[in-house]
């Protein structure tokens, strides 16, 4: 083993091990988990981790439960030697075997070689759980299903024992014998009917007597009359008695038989449940899976007592080949013991398959031997002292340590004269360093304190006190050693300050140097703890506040961004649908009828300072280096649009984006495509004539649209049209209520460059479609 019991005991193991075993289910599982210890084989308690934390995993995601279970080893045995178990005896068996059932098909509702190896000797027994809950139920009564030949019997049996008490019920009422009965109601005794008759008149009413009341005066007589129907209930029932006695017999052969199968499920279910109960402390302690390690090291994290929960104070310390040994000091009641008790429980529970309440990174190595000396082993029956008790343990730690030796020392050399105790224990801890082998220590001895600060491989360490209240604060600070605080604390609870000062003066001038540099490296320390605490502290304000400032960022921009592509569609329709609106309204029909470019160029430069007020246009970029010439496809950045140039006016430019013209300043728009050829003139309009006859189509399909819709779409196929020298078009509107083709029919007659507006033929889709000739065409 790992430890011994006495280690055990004085690192106050037993209490975590209760723990485990409240938290299991069956009875099996608490008695497993009563006797599991450390495991000293390294291969086994990787094992061991991979179990709880595979059966964690269950425990928080798949809600993986185990039923309660009695442990049928007993029974199990008697069923074998051919003995008849009772039937809530058979029902308990069928019981453990439906709760190994259903642990076992969750235990494998995920993929775990671990969980896989354990349940390997689990067999389906579902013929026998099956038999037996068909027989017996929960309350351990023996159904009516049981056997054909029970449920015929209890069928007769109601029979029987309704006729019975119809028969005694009939005699009562008759009034024949009413002066001698004594209550007018029917009873039963030893399983018979009877009538309460009054002692006096015991010879008026024929019958036998089966019972008396206590006091006497009442005598519970069956009537002659019903002695043949209650000797027929008395038969059968005695018949129930014997076909149960053979359901029964036959459900314990059926047990034994399958014995050893029955108890290997059973024994799969407690080590279910014993690890599940492992998950369940360790969900509960919020602790983690340590990292194994091959080397006898330990690197503790931020790591819990596991018995002090919620009041625990995190403790971090490391053991390995540059730091062996750790000698911690300080006064009494600051947390040493607390300290040492962690490590040593750290390591036990690690090797028992538990995990520990520690921070991620926390590791444990590999050790064989584990020695703990806590607390006072005085005993008056075999005459050994604190001091003799601590060396016979000290020398059991001492016979053959090696660098996989791990030896936790409360106090060591104390219980004698200081000086004398001193040497000895810095003459076992030089033993210890000899062979390699790690340890923590504590003490109040300076001479340890200054064997620790001069010694390789081995650091101190001390319990962190408030500086002003002498409290402590149970934080542990390896690397300075611990001041006794034996003065400040005497005049702190009221010792005569001439007392203390008396002390004081005796102490010699190099202790009193020596604590007084202590004191001054506490308070140092002290500060800067609490100007390091305060940091961090000031460091997660300012963390959760450039959070908060980012998260608020985000949101302001996804509000803007919304705001500004709903309020720019709005802006776009409401200037499309202004243009339409103006233009239909045009009094003139040839000249006066379009919106003129210069009206385009207005309605641009509105709809762009009401865009930079709403605050919609995103941050001009520098101009670009090569000009947009007309033709060009340009990218609107503060629309997110893309069009075609048009034409240049200096500093802005006009852009046409599908059927709508807009105004847009220079630096707001970018080439979407290669630059277009140079142009000979600004003026010849070339390079809108190759973009128009690149995208012109003699026919448009305007159906399904309203005529505000469709309005803009057929100007921008006629100007099309008129600039690719296209001179007949074909116009789709449909016929259905007639308002589409008509209201497009009266826009084409006042437009300026169209010749000619008809229906168009039979063979050219008739009352739906619209032929256009331009002018200059046919």
């Amino acid at each position: 083993m790992l430890a011994d019991e006495r280690t055990l005991d004085a690192l106050d193991f037993d209490a975590v091990r209760e723990r485990v075993v409240g938290s299991t289910a069956t009875e099996r599982g608490r008695a497993t988990a009563r006797t599991f210890a450390p495991d000293v084989h390294f291969d086994a308690v990787r094992r061991e981790q991979r179990l709880t934390s595979d059966l964690r995993l269950l425990v928080e995601s798949h809600d993986f439960f185990i039923e309660a279970a009695v442990d049928p080893r007993a029974l199990l045995d008697r069923a074998a030697v051919g003995s008849t178990l009772s039937a809530i005896e058979a029902r308990g068996v069928g019981d453990a075997l439906a709760a190994a059932a259903g642990a076992y098909r969750r235990a494998r509702a995920i993929e775990s070689d671990a969980i896989g190896a354990l349940c390997a000797r689990y067999v389906a027994l579902d013929d026998v759980r099956r038999e037996i809950h068909e027989a017996v139920d929960e309350r351990g009564t023996v159904l009516d299903r049981a056997s054909p030949a029970l449920a015929r019997l209890r069928k007769n049996l109601v029979q029987a024992q309704a006729d019975a008490r119809d028969r005694v019920t009939a005699l009562v009422r008759s009034g024949k014998h009413a002066r001698a009965i004594q209550d007018a109601v029917v009873t039963i005794r030893d399983g018979r009917f009877v009538v309460p008759i009054k002692a006096e008149f015991s010879g008026e009413f024929p019958g036998i007597v089966i019972d008396t009341s206590s006091s006497g005066q009442t005598l519970f007589v069956e009537p002659l009359a019903a002695l043949d129907a209650n000797n027929r209930v008395r038969t059968l029932r005695l018949e129930e008695e014997h076909e149960i006695a053979r359901i029964l017999e036959a459900l314990s052969r059926r047990i034994g038989a399958r014995a050893s199968e029955i108890d290997a499920d059973v024994e799969v279910l407690a080590q279910l449940d014993l690890r599940c109960a492992r998950a369940r402390v360790a969900r509960e302690m919020r602790a983690i899976e340590p990292e194994l390690r091959d080397e006898p090291e330990i690197r503790i994290a931020d790591g819990r007592h596991p018995l002090l929960g919620d009041r625990a104070v995190p403790q971090s310390l490391v053991l390995d080949d540059a730091t062996r040994l750790i000698v911690i000091s300080g006064p009494n009641m600051g947390g040493k013991t607390v300290a040492l008790k962690m490590l040593g429980l750290f390591v036990t529970m690690t090797y028992c398959g538990m995990q520990i309440p520690a921070q991620p990174g926390s590791a444990i190595g590999c050790f064989t031997h584990l020695f703990a000396d806590i607390g006072d082993e005085q005993s008056i029956a075999d005459n050994a002292s604190t001091f003799s008790a601590h060396l016979v343990r000290m020398r059991e730690a001492l016979e053959a340590p090696d660098r996989r030796t791990l030896v936790l020392v409360d106090e060591i050399g104390g219980g004698t004269e200081p000086t004398a105790g001193a040497a000895l224990a810095i003459a076992m801890l030089e033993r210890l360093l000899a062979a390699s082998a790690r340890g923590v220590v504590t003490t109040h001895a300076t001479e340890l304190k200054l064997f620790a600060h001069a010694a390789p491989h081995v650091a101190n360490a001390s319990v962190r006190f408030d500086p002003q209240t002498f409290r402590p604060t149970y934080h542990l600070d390896v690397g300075a050693p611990g001041q006794s605080l034996a003065f400040p604390l005497a005049r702190a609870l009221g010792i005569d300050a001439g007392i203390v000062e008396r002390a004081e003066a005796l102490l010699e001038s190099r202790e009193r140097d020596y604590e007084s540099a202590l004191a001054e490296v506490a308070s140092l320390g002290a500060q800067l703890q609490r100007e390091r605490d305060e940091a961090a502290r000031e460091r997660r304000i300012a963390q959760r506040e450039r959070q908060s400032i980012e998260q608020e960022r985000v949101r302001f921009d996804e509000e803007r961004r919304s705001f500004a592509e709903r309020a720019d569609d709005r802006l776009r329709s409401a200037l499309r649908e202004f243009s339409t609106e103006l233009q239909r309204r045009a009094e003139g029909r040839r000249a006066a009828g379009k919106v003129t470019a210069a009206q385009s160029a207005l309605l641009g430069q509105v709809a762009q300072e009401m865009r930079r007020d709403l605050g919609i246009i995103e941050p001009s970029v520098p101009a670009q280096t090569a000009a947009i010439a007309p033709g060009d496809r340009v990218r609107i950045r503060s629309l997110r649009q893309d069009g075609i140039a048009l034409e240049d006016y200096g500093e802005s430019i006009l852009v046409a984006i599908g059927p709508m013209k807009t105004v847009v300043a220079k630096t707001d728009v970018e080439r979407s495509g290669p630059q277009s050829p140079p142009l000979r003139a600004a003026r010849d309009g070339s390079a809108a004539k190759l973009a128009a006859s690149a995208r012109i189509a003699s026919e448009l399909d305007v159906r399904g649209k309203r005529y505000v819709e469709a309005e803009p779409l057929v100007e921008k196929w006629i100007d099309d049209a008129v600039l690719a020298g296209v001179s007949t078009l074909r116009l789709i509107h449909g016929k259905g209520t007639g308002q589409l083709g008509r209201g497009l029919q009266e826009y084409l007659q006042s437009h300026p460059s169209v010749e000619s507006v008809r229906y168009g033929s039979e063979g050219e889709g008739a009352g739906g479609v619209t032929i256009v000739v331009l002018r200059g065409g046919e």
